[in-house]
């Protein structure tokens, strides 16, 4: 077999079994068919860890309140 009509013809003569194995050794091994899962980090724990308690004025809105004065 050197084109791929002949390939393709051959996977055409084989059973709905044979084709699923065929195409199972024909996939990477450990490759899902999902995506992976990628674990986020916890922004808030980090923010707490850092600034603890303590809670920063939003700058933006205090500037905003000073110019409808």
């Amino acid at each position: 077999m050197t084109t791929v009509q002949e390939i393709k013809a051959a996977i055409d003569t084989l059973s709905s079994a044979e084709r699923a194995k065929l195409e199972s050794l024909l996939r990477e091994p450990g490759v899902s068919e999902s995506p992976p899962v990628v674990k986020l980090p916890d922004q808030a724990a980090r923010r707490r860890r850092i600034l603890g308690d303590k809670i920063l004025p939003n700058l933006v809105l205090q500037e905003r309140e000073a110019e409808t004065r």
